[in-house]
């Protein structure tokens, strides 16, 4: 006989856990497209001849893009350690 509520249990915990490491990693991702802070402009450097910005990324964007990438792995870490008998 189907434990439904154990089947249910498990479905619940895979899609949450899918949607936990989907938001971190785009948030990764979105932390680190940051567009450059408006600022004074320098040479042109690249094929177009135009001005370029050289103030980079903010530096907390950086730092919390980093911090979702360790998450990410910190999860995917743990769900390993569950799965894998001899690692208890």
């Amino acid at each position: 006989m189907i434990d439904w509520s154990a089947f249910l249990l498990v479905l619940v915990v895979t899609v949450v856990a899918s949607l936990a490491i989907v938001s971190v990693v785009g948030l990764g991702i979105r932390l680190l497209a940051v567009p450059t802070r408006p600022g004074p402009v320098g040479e042109a450097t690249d094929e177009e001849e135009d001005d370029v910005n050289h103030n980079g990324r903010p530096l907390i964007a950086t730092i919390f893009a980093w911090v979702s990438f360790v998450a990410f792995a910190a999860i995917v870490l743990y769900g390993i350690w569950l799965i894998v008998p001899a690692f208890h």
